[in-house]
């Protein structure tokens, strides 16, 4: 499991992070929507399959991108997002950090290029709305890494997830995506982790898949719980 020194560091890292989403998001914003489960779950990964990028798509206005920048110096960090003004906002939040490229652009065109040119990317891919998704498009490009989709269906009444044009966010989805791989995880969200979630208002669920990689890091810590893609 995550040793002291290793949880220490990402609730250092976690709580110094401004929460600019408060001016647009119903969670208040913060990393992963001020999810410390999701961060300690995401450190977990990119230690154990040694991530050499970080990917995001929809960075909004860089509460999650800060926080990478912060607890993650070493790896760039490639986000986007599809509204000029929140691409500008992030990049000038961010100009500080070398290891940050923030780009206007859809996510599917910035996965075009840098999808797997990386040999174990971390992919965070929240650039979904209400209204569509270019989350079937995103998974198709992505042939190798680690990837966490956000506001995904976990059937539990505590997580909220997304849906467009009355398609949600969900195991169905993967399926109909025909996503490379058996299986994905959810965190339990009984899990003992080191750190309670403070976030008191809206906490999304969240998806995570090995594609072309190994399982055995998720097998390995008891966070995650594995569920199959395909109908059993």
């Amino acid at each position: 499991m995550l040793t002291r020194e290793h949880s220490e560091r990402v609730y250092h890292h976690f709580y110094r992070i401004p929460r600019m989403g408060v001016l647009g998001l119903s969670g208040d914003g913060g990393p992963f929507g001020f999810d410390i489960a999701a961060a300690l779950g995401a450190d977990w990964l990119i230690r154990r399959y040694r991530c050499d990028a970080i990917v995001e798509t929809g960075c909004f206005l860089g509460d999650t991108t800060e926080y990478l920048a912060h607890a993650y110096p070493r790896l760039p960090i490639l986000t986007c997002d599809v509204t000029e003004e929140c691409a500008v906002f992030t990049r000038h939040r961010l100009n500080e950090y070398s290891n940050v490229a923030v780009t206007h652009e859809h996510s599917a065109a910035m996965l075009s290029t840098v999808a797997n040119s990386f040999d174990c990317a971390f992919y965070y891919l929240d650039a979904h709305s209400v209204e569509n998704s270019p989350l079937a498009t995103e998974l198709a490009l992505i042939r190798r890494g680690v990837v966490c989709i956000d506001d995904f269906d976990i059937g539990h009444p505590r997580f909220s997830h997304d849906a467009w044009a009355g398609v949600s966010c969900n195991a169905a989805f993967l399926r109909a995506s025909h996503v490379q791989a058996e299986h994905y995880w959810t965190m339990d969200p009984n899990a003992a982790l080191p750190f309670p979630c403070l976030q008191t208002r809206r906490r999304s669920g969240k998806a995570w898949l090995a594609i072309g990689l190994d399982t055995m890091p998720f097998s390995d810590c008891p966070w995650f719980v594995r569920w199959p893609i395909q109908c059993q």
